[in-house]
């Protein structure tokens, strides 16, 4: 089911440093949201969270590898986590032609209604995972009904300022 997916893809940004440190490559929460404010990670900003996706945070440490500045970091995690890789000109090169995929991609908009539609669609998932996690018994489709029926009063009522 598509929504099972797209619930499974769906990280906070604390979440996002668990997965990054556990493919090899550390960032603490506050590169995480410059990374996302800078537009290098797809990321959206719901409530006082930051919400991104798993495939998002690949594509950030795959292009993160790609460059070359700075000096070397030490990695604060055990050799039995780490995955060991040699750059070799084959992944190199491979790199680069995700790099420039994503460009392209990254280029190719969505429809603005669409892109409205999806990131209302993220941002209900969370609401819903983040009060179950709190002991709310709601089935995400009750949850859903709650969230939809609270944007609609909101849009219908007038703002002050």
């Amino acid at each position: 089911m598509l929504t099972t997916q797209v619930l499974d893809e769906v990280l906070t940004v604390a979440e996002a440093v668990e997965v990054a440190e556990r493919m090899g490559h550390p960032v603490d929460r506050n590169n995480l949201v410059h990374y996302a404010k800078d537009g290098r990670l797809v990321a959206r900003k719901s409530g006082g969270t930051w919400l991104t996706t798993r495939s998002a945070v690949r594509d950030l440490i795959v292009s993160l590898e790609t460059e070359t500045r700075g000096r070397p970091r030490k990695l604060r995690l055990s050799p039995k986590r780490i995955v060991r890789y040699t750059r070799t000109p084959e992944l190199v090169s491979a790199l680069q032609d995700i790099q420039r995929l994503r460009a392209t991609l990254r280029d190719q908009a969505l429809p603005a209604e669409r892109e409205a539609q999806l990131w209302d669609d993220l941002t209900t998932a969370a609401v819903y995972h983040t009060n179950h996690l709190e002991g709310n018994q709601l089935t995400f489709d009750e949850a859903k009904v709650v969230i939809e029926e609270y944007r609609q009063r909101k849009k219908a009522t007038p703002s002050n300022g």
